[in-house]
């Protein structure tokens, strides 16, 4: 199973990477998770990336896929991926076909997250990271039983620099201009499913995992 995934900001895509990779065996890349790491440890590359992702922008393609090849070269041939958050433009699509062409390794899937902007806006303008306490989880600052787990252990609630309001709704534009072609170029391929992200997490993995389990051999 070789897998993109796709969706706006607040779709639920980390959510749903664990989800599926406690369903087969695959390893998932989140390079937004990725990118926020190496800017909190301060490397080359977050340095490079950190004032692109308080704004909301996208990382140049040469960084980016010059990191997706150096982790797909090192995937161990047993395992197959899941990549969230790439690519974004249509450049990067080719060259991720460039790669996994010459390691054998084709997208066999992509699974688009659909959610609307109200739904998208509501999710993001409330989520926090728990820092600080054991795994960072990604919790919504309603859910009062989250917020007191968090608390309980000793985390902070930590709001990210891309969910601040005005940062919203820059990056769902940048999704909608940007990303979204990549639909129509991977749609001839007959390998796009998309899926209503709205509602309970568990029953969006459900619906994913339907849709690729009820597809012929």
């Amino acid at each position: 199973m070789h897998l993109a995934l796709f969706g706006p900001p607040g779709a639920g895509k980390s959510t749903q990477s664990k989800f599926l990779l406690k369903r087969w065996p695959i390893v998932s890349l989140s390079t937004g998770k990725m990118l926020r790491e190496e800017s909190a440890a301060g490397t080359e590359l977050g340095l490079k990336v950190r004032d692109l992702l308080a704004r909301g922008e996208l990382v140049d393609d040469e960084t980016m896929i010059a990191t997706i090849r150096k982790w797909l070269e090192n995937l161990p041939p047993d395992k197959g991926f899941l990549l969230d958050g790439f690519p974004r433009t249509i450049p990067q699509a080719e060259a991720l076909d460039k790669i996994l062409e010459e390691l054998d390794r084709p997208l066999t899937g992509v699974v688009n997250l659909k959610l609307s902007v109200s739904e998208a806006v509501y999710r993001l303008g409330g989520r926090r990271i728990c820092y600080g306490a054991g795994p960072e989880e990604i919790i919504h600052i309603n859910d009062e039983e989250a917020v007191d787990r968090c608390l309980a252990r000793g985390g902070l609630l930590v709001q990210r620099a891309d969910d601040l309001p005005n940062v919203i709704v820059k990056r769902l534009n940048v999704y909608e201009g940007e990303t979204e072609p990549l639909l129509a170029y991977y749609r001839p391929r007959n390998i796009v499913q998309t899926v209503d992200a709205s509602g309970d997490p568990e029953v969006v993995a459900q619906r994913i995992v339907a849709g690729f389990e009820k597809k012929p051999a």
